[in-house]
């Protein structure tokens, strides 16, 4: 592969996969800083290995396993934790301009993540990526257990999920 090749093609991958990038790095990281730090990482990682990729899973499925892995080996020479807890008024969201629903569905998305945040790691991480829309077979080949594996853990991290809102609503 070209050097303009190569250039398109990453600057493609970015343009598609910051996003879910991002998110799977606020999985791992809790610090803005850090994360920005983990997600250039990724970025790094990512245009390091392009020649490498081989094409034999879907492009999605190969940029998730840079990400999860570099988070991994980051938070392993890192040793970071801890989770921020996710504020209702962090982003100026007081603002009396925003609507109650707007407030209300806000307030129940924190919920949801600092209940995601309290998972365990690979839990975690097959729900962010199911949230995401991977297939069970994308996110088995990522995490290396059976799509059908995926299903049962899925289903179970749903029911945890669930008692843990019903469990923040009832406080």
């Amino acid at each position: 592969m070209d050097l303009n090749e190569k250039e398109r093609l990453f600057s493609d991958i970015y343009k598609s996969f910051r996003g879910k990038i991002y998110r799977i790095c606020y999985g791992y990281i809790y610090e803005k800083e850090q994360v920005d730090d983990l997600f250039q990482e990724i970025m790094i990682n990512i245009w390091n290995s392009i020649d490498r990729f081989r094409g034999e899973s879907q492009i999605g499925t190969w940029i998730y396993k840079v990400a999860v892995n570099t988070a991994l080996i980051h938070n392993k020479k890192t040793k970071t934790y801890q989770r921020v807890k996710v504020s209702l008024y962090e982003s100026n969201s007081a603002d009396s301009t925003e609507s109650e629903d707007y407030r209300a569905k806000e307030e129940q998305l924190n919920k949801l993540a600092l209940c995601i945040s309290k998972l365990d790691k690979e839990d975690r991480l097959i729900i962010t990526m199911i949230l995401e829309d991977l297939s069970y077979e994308q996110v088995s080949e990522i995490v290396g257990i059976s799509p059908n594996y995926v299903g049962v853990k899925v289903n179970r991290i749903k029911k945890r999920l669930f008692a843990m809102l019903n469990e923040s609503n009832h406080e």
